[in-house]
């Protein structure tokens, strides 16, 4: 498997952790790029939130009108504006403490680099998100899997998963005693197959000399 260059095991890492993703600039109208962003990421499974400063929906989605007006955290910033207005929105998202901003084609500069340095924040810049995420998901299948959705998945149970006591001499392998398994009764129940209790049919047992 071809090892990833830092840039790409970052876009990684960063597409795998984030649920929450706010898309500052994007246009309500379907022949923008970052509108088709907008519904690829929803479509994708992400919490997608449109920060939009007409308030108008975008893909389906509602609109906040800036970037500060959006209630609970927010794992990326993704910056749909003009280089000039791009490091106010990197401040915004640094007082939201969210780590990572990302800047697709002709949004960065070098004020904006400054700003990142600044906040401590980390900027993805000159990438397309959706590019980004459908070659790093896409499978055999062609579909991307959703990796905004985050399933916990149970630990699997097995058939024996019982505790024993140290003194049961049980052992997975089977048998009998404490090296083969069987464990105590198992010992026990043989013994008594050899032995028994006399049959009332053959009554009672007689002493020699009578």
């Amino acid at each position: 498997m071809r090892r990833l260059t830092p840039s790409a095991a970052l876009i990684r890492r960063v597409l795998q952790r984030t649920r929450t993703v706010a898309i500052v600039g994007t246009s309500s109208s379907p022949d923008r790029h970052s509108y088709t962003v907008t519904r690829y990421l929803a479509r994708a499974g992400f919490d997608v939130i449109p920060v939009w400063s007409d308030r108008s929906r975008v893909a389906g989605l509602g609109t906040y009108a800036t970037l500060m007006d959006v209630p609970g955290p927010v794992d990326l910033v993704v910056v749909y504006r003009t280089p000039s207005a791009v490091p106010s929105h990197i401040a915004e998202a640094a007082a939201k403490q969210v780590e990572v901003v990302w800047l697709p084609p002709g949004t960065w500069s070098l004020a904006a680099e400054a700003a990142a340095r600044q906040h401590g924040v980390t900027l993805i810049k000159d990438r397309c998100i959706m590019e980004e995420h459908r070659r790093l998901t896409t499978g055999q299948s062609g579909h991307p899997p959703k990796w905004g959705v985050h399933v916990r998945r149970r630990k699997p149970t097995y058939e024996d998963n019982r505790k024993r006591p140290d003194d049961s001499g049980y052992t997975p392998a089977g048998g009998g005693g404490r090296v083969v398994g069987g464990g105590g009764r198992a010992i026990l129940g043989e013994k008594k197959m050899k032995v028994g209790a006399p049959s009332k049919r053959s009554g009672p047992r007689r002493r020699r000399g009578q």
